[in-house]
């Protein structure tokens, strides 16, 4: 006999499967492949190692797909309440919450009474990304605009897993959820390549 999961069941083990994934391999993120083979042997890392003097410890991905939910959440209710909302404005005002947790303050005043923000667990800097750091600290409006840089690197990708999850179940909406994704990136990475 099999029981059904739940929708809720899914995404919430979508998000708890990226947490572990992002924690076995944060130990291993900035080693090549001789590297891992040499410290972990030949199926190379296999179970938590330490990072951030700390077993199964997040990184900053994990930290910004949980601020990217929390962002799409509030639009969510934003836009249930007024009629309209811009979710990637609402995406970047969590975003600089994040970076407040980085322990910088941002140019803008953010909401710092509820939500996230307030789990100190979360205040802890895990290797964070300088392009998200100079693109946020630099930030001066909740805006839909690309960063004004011209990163490419991936640290745009391994947040959004949440804008899928947002418009599960509706099919319709699939160039929706590449826009979002997209525009959810391109808060901090400028360039086509970092962003697409």
């Amino acid at each position: 006999e099999t029981s059904a999961i739940s929708t809720h069941d899914r995404l919430r083990g979508s998000l708890l499967a990226g947490a572990i994934g992002d924690a076995l391999g944060a130990p291993v993120e900035f080693m090549d492949v001789a590297d891992i083979h040499r410290q972990f042997g030949p199926d190379g890392i296999s179970d938590y190692a330490p990072y951030m003097d700390r077993l199964g410890a997040i990184t900053d991905d994990t930290q910004m797909t949980l601020f990217t939910a929390e962002g799409l959440l509030r639009a969510y209710v934003r836009g249930s309440l007024r009629g309209l909302c811009c979710i990637t404005s609402v995406i970047s005002h969590a975003y600089l919450r994040w970076l407040k947790t980085q322990g910088i303050s941002p140019k803008m005043n953010i909401d710092e009474a509820t939500g996230l923000i307030g789990l100190r667990a979360l205040h802890s800097r895990r290797a964070p990304g300088n392009t998200c750091l100079s693109a946020l600290q630099t930030m001066t409006a909740f805006t839909n605009q690309k960063a004004q840089n011209h990163s490419k690197g991936a640290g745009g990708i391994m947040r959004v897993a949440p804008v899928a999850m947002m418009f599960h179940g509706q099919p319709k909406l699939a160039n929706r959820v590449f826009d979002l994704g997209k525009e959810s990136a391109w808060i901090t990475h400028g360039h086509p390549c970092g962003y697409y």
